[in-house]
């Protein structure tokens, strides 16, 4: 059974081009299929789903107008705010927040507010991600805290992440078709397991859904031993 799904949702602008659309509109597109996807994968039992919403490349390498088209994507996740309530779904973020305007700050930390109490599915975008500079920050807090190196474990490294107050994720999924991970999730995938397809994120399914729970099923997780 998955516990912590992990999804990078890609091809949203392949999805507009094949479609003679702008690429924002692929963008809306894997807004409301995230939704979608939380709601099913919710009714799978899988308990937390960590969606790739925004990567610091997106922010410092896209055009302004795509970024910031983006970012009104992200600001209207308030309008899920009442099915997120009727559903039971507890929403958070990971990763540097704090580079989103002031408003999209805002609007992210009341729509975690209100879901805080619930205790269905936990829906975590991340945001301003990069994994390299999850560690790199962590490492940053940790010598700030005097922690000795030589007696300091995984376990309270991990402490010291975006992801440390989560399951580790036992599945990531990537759509699009590239077979890479772009540093997603770089300390907590030892054990994950990856599941590719060549689905454009906007067209994933309960289908597509179904196969990457088989997938995991069919995987055998040794752990080392």
């Amino acid at each position: 059974m998955i516990n912590h799904l992990a999804i990078i949702m890609d091809g949203n602008r392949r999805w507009a081009k094949s479609r003679f659309l702008p690429s924002l509109a692929g963008h809306k597109a894997w807004a409301d299929n995230a939704m979608k996807i939380t709601e099913l994968a919710a009714k799978k039992w899988i308990n937390y789903l960590t969606l790739w919403a925004l990567s610091t490349d997106n922010l410092q390498k896209r055009p302004e107008d795509e970024v910031w088209g983006i970012i009104k994507i992200i600001n209207n996740i308030e309008n899920y705010l009442e099915n997120m309530i009727k559903n039971n779904l507890k929403f958070e973020t990971i990763w540097d927040i704090s580079k989103l305007p002031k408003e999209s700050q805002i609007i992210l930390e009341k729509v975690k507010k209100r879901t805080e109490n619930n205790t269905g599915i936990t829906l975590i975008l991340a945001l301003i991600y990069w994994g390299q500079d999850e560690i790199l920050r962590a490492t940053k807090k940790i010598i700030k805290d005097w922690l000795d190196p030589d007696s300091l474990t995984k376990e309270e490294f991990r402490n010291y992440t975006d992801t440390g107050k989560f399951p580790v994720v036992d599945m990531i999924v990537r759509t699009g078709w590239d077979i890479r991970h772009s540093g997603f999730m770089l300390f907590d995938s030892e054990y994950a397991e990856y599941y590719f397809t060549p689905k454009w994120w906007p067209d994933y399914n309960e289908e597509e859904l179904d196969k990457t729970i088989d997938s995991f099923s069919k995987s055998k997780r040794n752990f080392w031993k």
